[in-house]
């Protein structure tokens, strides 16, 4: 199974990071990717980060279109959302038994199928072209920036993807505020740590590690 990718046309189901709806009419680019990644389970984050790192780059380079990574998941196109992904894992101990990564990308997807408030945070990729794309091809393409980075990541060449991440961020030198499930905090976003982790400088000059967590830019 490993490798097996799953498309789906629509899902009336979608799920998102911490349990919310994600919305995945007809026209997107909804897929799931079986992986047992043969990695330290305290590196998972690494394939949510080359997912990340696949689809920005895919993005830009079939429509040159200057697509950017959100920590911790999220693609986005100026201001506006047009991508995210979702990790999920059945592991025992420190070992990886299999992991989801689930990617969801407007393509074709009208915006007037949102909700007008949605439709202020989120865009497609017909949209910024301004008319439908081929999504075989744009998958293949993403698919196979994916593949690329997943083998730097079987091969422990962890530092490679980091650095890419860091180059397309949008996340990184900028103020942002923080909410997870414990407290609420402001700082600027000053790097990303072997584990994926967020590090934000308060604003008391204090150094915050941040794992999981909502993040929003100020």
């Amino acid at each position: 199974m490993h490798g097996l990718v799953i498309i789906a046309e629509e899902q009336t189901g979608g799920i998102g990071r911490m349990g919310r709806a994600w919305v995945s009419p007809s026209g997107g680019i909804w897929i799931t990717i079986v992986l047992k990644p043969g990695i330290p389970i305290d590196h998972v984050f690494m394939v949510t980060m080359a997912g990340s790192v696949a689809v920005a780059r895919a993005i830009r380079k079939e429509f040159d279109l200057g697509a950017l990574i959100k920590w911790p998941n999220d693609i986005f196109i100026g201001d506006k959302k047009v991508a995210g992904l979702l990790l999920e894992l059945s592991a025992e101990a420190d070992t990886i038994h299999y992991c989801l990564l689930g990617i969801g990308i407007d393509v074709n997807v009208p915006l007037n199928q949102f909700s007008p408030a949605l439709q202020k945070e989120i865009t497609s990729i017909s949209t910024e072209v301004g008319h439908e794309v081929d999504r075989a091809t744009f998958l293949a393409r993403v698919l196979k920036e994916f593949e690329n980075r997943y083998l730097l990541i079987e091969s422990g060449e962890y530092e490679a993807i980091i650095r890419e991440w860091k180059s397309l961020s949008c996340t990184l030198e900028h103020r942002v505020l923080i909410t997870t499930m414990k407290n609420s905090f402001e700082g600027e976003a000053i790097d990303i740590d072997e584990f994926g982790a967020l590090i934000i400088r308060k604003d008391n000059g204090k150094i915050e590690r941040v794992i999981a967590g909502d993040c929003f830019q100020r």
